[in-house]
């Protein structure tokens, strides 16, 4: 009996750790077109009104970033690099060397009310809004059997406050 309920409470911890692990599995291993659509999934939870502005490959740093302008930002302003730290960004890696790469997700960055409902839907489930802004600790969700490990982290410069999801995995 003790093994049942030391086993079903790893589980139920497990499932607590990360809300969302088939979204998770989703985005470790996928494509340009279903890392739009995850994107796409990530941006809708924002507090802001975003639209989809570009991708933008980056072969010196192999990655993907799929960038989202606020709607009221024109591509004008946008092209002369006014706004860009207004901007909502998800990024992928390349994951291998061959031609037809496959992609892993890498960070999510904005500003903290932008990033943070995705943390909790996706990432830790009982996040809570003022607590996660002020306690380090709450910024970290890791699971070993499934080899995930997710880390909330406020950005270095407090005049452009940005905040990542990065994928420590």
């Amino acid at each position: 009996m003790k093994i049942f309920l030391t086993s079903a409470l790893f589980c139920f911890c497990s499932i607590a750790i990360a809300q969302d692990v088939s979204f998770l599995n989703s985005i470790s291993k996928t494509d340009r077109d279903r890392a739009r659509t995850a994107s796409d999934k990530i941006v809708s939870l924002t507090t802001l009104s975003y639209r989809f502005y570009k991708a933008v490959e980056e072969s010196s740093d192999s990655t993907y970033t799929i960038i989202y302008a606020p709607a009221g930002v024109s591509d004008a302003d946008l092209e002369s690099k006014e706004d860009w730290d207004k901007c909502f960004y998800v990024d992928f890696k390349f994951d291998g060397l061959t031609e037809n790469q496959g992609l892993k997700f890498h960070t999510i960055r904005g500003k903290y009310l932008d990033v943070f409902p995705a943390w909790k839907k996706y990432f830790k489930e009982k996040a809570h809004l003022e607590y996660t802004i002020t306690d380090p600790s709450s910024r970290e969700v890791a699971d070993v059997q499934k080899r995930f490990h997710f880390v909330l982290e406020e950005g270095p410069n407090p005049k452009i406050p940005i905040w990542s999801i990065v994928n420590k995995s």
